[in-house]
């Protein structure tokens, strides 16, 4: 392998386009939105779009989002649940970390080998806020708990499919 490896191409075989910092910032807006409404529909099983979002951004712009940001839309997570200041920062930012040590593995897989890798780390998130949970609380939230990161790694396709369409281009693009 030379050390000038290209970059994968999307589905079609085309470089996407840069994303815009504002398209990056409303799918973080977005994905709060849909946390709250989770939150306060308390359906156990619906997933943390923060943290897929989160995850997508560190693989497809790790330049832009990293670590701080992880721990910011934690530190949001943690005042809009009223928990334990620091367990959501805690797993958003060991997320962004795992993700960002894939970031240039991931790309190379489709979208369902992505999503293969993403379960694992929704999993690695959901157990370290129950660790913390356990450790203040001593309540066990229950197996069904976890089916939040089965559903996050089920809506990864869409979602990341979501997150692209302003970055893809067209074959007029290209002439």
């Amino acid at each position: 392998m030379t050390p000038f490896t290209p970059l994968p191409p999307n589905e079609h075989g085309h470089i996407a386009r840069p994303a815009s910092p504002f398209w990056i910032f409303g799918t973080f807006l977005f994905s709060y939105v849909l946390n709250i409404l989770g939150t306060t529909a308390q359906w156990f099983w619906l997933p943390d779009f923060f943290a897929i979002t989160l995850v997508y951004w560190t693989v497809h712009q790790p330049r832009s989002v990293g670590m701080t940001v992880a721990f910011v839309c934690g530190i949001l997570m943690d005042v809009h649940n009223g928990s334990v200041l620091g367990q959501q920062p805690l797993a958003y930012v060991t997320l962004a970390f795992i993700a960002y040590s894939l970031h240039r593995r991931l790309p190379w897989f489709g979208l369902f080998g992505q999503a293969l890798h993403v379960l694992p780390i929704l999993l690695v998130a959901q157990v370290l806020v129950m660790l913390v949970r356990l450790w203040f609380d001593g309540l066990w939230p229950g197996f069904s708990w976890f089916l939040q990161s089965f559903t996050g790694a089920l809506l990864w396709p869409l979602w990341s499919w979501l997150m692209s369409t302003p970055q893809r281009r067209s074959a007029a693009d290209d002439l």
